[in-house]
């Protein structure tokens, strides 16, 4: 998605430059001999080349550089920062923190778990991330830890990326997350707190606050 925008605009901009340069070399190309406008072609040709891939590394160096233009051109699928949910197990809260990170063009997901008490409970992290902004839906497969188990359990993430405010990216995601091992659906909903990534103990002292004021 991210090389598909790049690529759509690192194109827009080549052909751009290559009009206004052409329509000012006009004359002169025109005035050239026949081999010489064939070498004048290719020369163009390959500087197209250059000028486009000079610009796609450049918005790629940008695009991890600056924030503001990750929002601009992910624009629904922009769901970078820290993210706090909440759920009960065994008639105790669950708090999660998630951290999305999205600076190298893919987007990478790192949770943790923590009990009523703040005690850490589970951690896992995920670079297999699909967000799909036609059917407003982020999926990830995950790898956890969950601390008082021996085994690592994979699990796959299932939210609906809510859009509360139009034309602003997603601050809310809602649906569950499914353990491959034995089929248990956690549901979760999950809030963001800033677009930046926060300390655990920040975020987890945001969570209580955000949720037991819903509560």
């Amino acid at each position: 998605m991210l090389t598909d925008r790049l690529s759509k605009l690192a194109t827009a901009a080549t052909v751009s430059v290559m009009f206004f340069s052409l329509m000012w070399l006009q004359p002169q190309l025109l005035a050239l001999s026949t081999s010489y406008f064939v070498a004048g072609s290719l020369a163009a040709g390959l500087a197209a080349a250059g000028i486009y891939q000079l610009l796609v590394n450049s918005l790629l160096w940008l695009f991890g550089k600056y924030q503001p233009l990750r929002r601009l051109i992910l624009g629904k699928a922009f769901l970078e920062g820290t993210w706090v949910g909440c759920y009960v197990q065994e008639n105790q809260q669950r708090f999660t923190v998630e951290h999305i990170d999205q600076t190298s063009g893919t987007t990478v997901i790192r949770g943790r778990e923590f009990d009523s008490t703040g005690k850490t409970r589970a951690s896992w992290s995920s670079d297999t991330v699909s967000i799909d902004i036609v059917r407003m839906q982020l999926v990830y497969a995950y790898t956890c830890k969950v601390f008082d188990r021996k085994h690592v359990q994979e699990g796959l993430g299932v939210f609906a990326i809510v859009c509360e405010l139009p034309g602003e990216p997603a601050r809310k995601l809602d649906s569950y997350a499914v353990d491959l091992i034995d089929g248990d659906r956690d549901p979760n909903t999950g809030h963001k707190i800033p677009d930046t990534e926060t300390t655990d103990e920040f975020a987890l002292s945001k969570a209580r606050e955000l949720f037991n004021a819903l509560a």
